[in-house]
């Protein structure tokens, strides 16, 4: 899917904004993608803290599959329809998740879910109007062959 540069900066400054925050270790937000004719996968679009490496689809990472306690996942939903996720990670061993923390991370959540949600209609639209611009196109294209040929007919009758 192709992102909008806004859309891809307020997900990292949504991000960086937790780097006052020593309770999380990374956090990383994944989108849905849908693949031609299969599953959809979950993609990464940003990380914090930022790095170089490239974060697998959450499919192929066997890690991310098996349960954690320092592990947690927030979902970024549209009503029923599942948008992407927000991944959380401690590194601390038996530690609890801080209350405000939690909150703090649903909200990021609900943020980023709302965006995404604005940034596939902003798509959709941009589709849509792009289809009618060559739709146009080619009208007055086809218009403009008939009053060629009329334009042409009457000047030989003059």
């Amino acid at each position: 899917m192709d992102l909008s540069e806004r859309f891809l900066n307020l997900v990292q400054q949504q991000l960086i904004s937790f780097e006052a925050d020593a309770a999380v270790d990374q956090i990383v937000v994944y989108i849905a993608q849908s693949k031609d004719g299969g599953a959809p996968s979950l993609e990464a679009v940003g990380q914090w803290p930022s790095s170089n490496k490239v974060f697998p689809p959450v499919e192929t990472d066997p890690d991310l599959r098996a349960p954690s306690p320092n592990r947690r996942w927030y979902p970024l939903q549209d009503g029923s329809i599942l948008l992407g996720v927000l991944r959380a990670e401690r590194f601390l061993d038996g530690d609890e998740w801080p209350d405000s923390l939690d909150q703090r991370l649903h909200v990021t959540a609900s943020i980023l879910a709302n965006c995404l949600g604005l940034e596939l209609e902003r798509r959709s639209l941009l589709d849509e109007l792009s289809q009618q611009r060559e739709q146009i196109g080619l009208m007055v294209h086809q218009l403009r062959n008939p009053l060629a040929a009329l334009r042409t007919y009457a000047q030989l009758l003059l």
